[in-house]
């Protein structure tokens, strides 16, 4: 099974591991990496090594949460590795995707997928409301 590494700078890793749990179940595979402003980027990219070593095997899909951020630009050291996929601007709507997917897809094919997942989470919901009602007419 494709593993799932969140890295994430506080503790939003964390919350999102335990919000898909409560709405999926326990999940195997699902690694939180915090990062906080105390520590060292020496720090944060041993564990992010740490956690994705685990899944050289299976492939690891890695979710962070922002473009230019500390832990986005450390996991873009680990690009190189073709067992790697990671995608930025991680939400819940892309964490359950990607939790739903992992056992059916290939490596690339799931962070496709889950970066669409994400984009559809995203709605403006006065848009929604009023395309749904002229639909409905």
């Amino acid at each position: 099974m494709i593993g799932i590494v969140i890295i994430t700078h506080g503790r939003m890793s964390e919350v999102l591991v335990e919000t898909a749990s409560l709405i999926m179940g326990e999940q195997k595979d699902l690694v939180a990496v915090t990062f906080s402003a105390r520590e060292s980027l020496e720090n944060l990219r041993q564990k992010a090594r740490e956690a994705t070593s685990l899944y050289r095997d299976s492939g690891c899909l890695i979710l962070t949460d922002v473009l230019g951020g500390s832990a986005t630009n450390i996991c873009a050291e680990l690009l190189p590795h073709d067992w790697i996929r990671i995608l930025t601007g991680v939400n819940l709507p892309m964490l359950m995707e990607a939790l739903s997917q992992r056992e059916n897809l290939d490596l690339l094919t799931l962070a496709r997928k889950v970066h669409g997942g994400g984009v559809r989470g995203i709605i403006d919901l006065k848009d929604f409301f009023e395309e749904h009602a002229r639909k409905k007419k």
